[in-house]
């Protein structure tokens, strides 16, 4: 029964882990169809696949863009080839997506400020072609023991309903799904469940999305079967993964989702001709 994970991040945008450690993460946990898709770039993906090469483990590129105006509202991008010939164009959006996040980051920055909390923009550590977020405002929230984890940075400044949250600024969802296609990668939205009174699916599949993400680890198995029904109403694929960022953040278990091949025909074969195998 192939084990499938097809949403992972790595130190190149909010994951704790550097692609190869993922990549022997990956190959203990015996995971046989992998992703990685880190916020707003594919950066991490020249480290990555040397790492898989000889590790029969069968991937596709990607990425996950975070649009506006709602959090938790992401969209994957499957199948984008790092080295094919459209990819130079879809780099330059990335870029100014990660530019919107910079601003993001200052305005949340300014208002801890208000709360005599005094972090300047370069005291958050995130090398250059990386993506910065809220997460590593948290570390550096930590580092200055202000708080004591990630998580209670977010309880305390960062969610939502805190004093320090600024909306996400990225691309809408059909701009981000244009940037997809255009590149030639097939465009899914991310766990579902975390936004579901904002879904616009049929809207959103006029605009390009070809996949929904029903299973993820926040979804029962309720929710799942009816995301599964959703995806076939609106003639969409479903995709599986487990949000994973590694060590000292929530999302630190590596696993996968089992599939028996009747059913991994079923829900991943508009994805088989972007697979590779390590």
């Amino acid at each position: 029964m192939p084990i499938i994970n097809l949403h992972n991040h790595s130190k190149f945008s909010d994951g704790t882990l550097s692609p190869t450690e993922l990549v022997d993460l990956i190959r203990k946990k015996h995971i046989d169809y992998f992703s990685l898709t880190d916020h707003d770039t594919m950066n991490g993906w020249t480290e990555f696949e040397e790492a898989l090469k000889g590790s029969g483990i069968n991937y596709c590129y990607g990425v996950e863009i975070s649009c506006r105006p709602y959090e938790n509202l992401h969209l994957l991008g499957y199948g984008i080839n790092p080295h094919g010939e459209h990819f130079a164009e879809f780099k330059a959006k990335l870029s100014s997506f990660r530019a919107r996040r910079a601003d993001r980051i200052r305005e949340v920055l300014a208002k801890l400020k208000t709360l005599g909390i005094n972090i300047d923009f370069e005291e958050i550590i995130v090398p250059e072609g990386k993506t910065i977020g809220r997460p590593h405002v948290a570390d550096c929230l930590k580092r200055k023991e202000i708080v004591s984890s990630r998580n209670q940075a977010f309880r305390l400044y960062l969610a939502s309903t805190k004093p320090a949250y600024v909306p996400p600024n990225g691309p809408s969802v059909e701009e981000a799904c244009e940037a997809v296609r255009n590149a030639g990668g097939l465009p899914v939205l991310a766990h579902p469940g975390c936004v579901v009174p904002h879904l616009e699916l049929q809207k959103w599949k006029e605009a390009g999305l070809a996949g929904l993400e029903a299973f993820y680890p926040a979804h029962s198995n309720v929710l799942m079967e009816e995301f599964i029904k959703l995806a076939a109403r609106h003639d969409l694929f479903v995709t599986a993964g487990i949000d994973f960022h590694g060590p000292g953040t929530d999302r630190d278990k590596m696993y996968g989702f089992k599939f028996t091949d009747l059913q991994f025909n079923e829900y991943f074969s508009e994805l088989a001709n972007y697979f590779k195998k390590g």
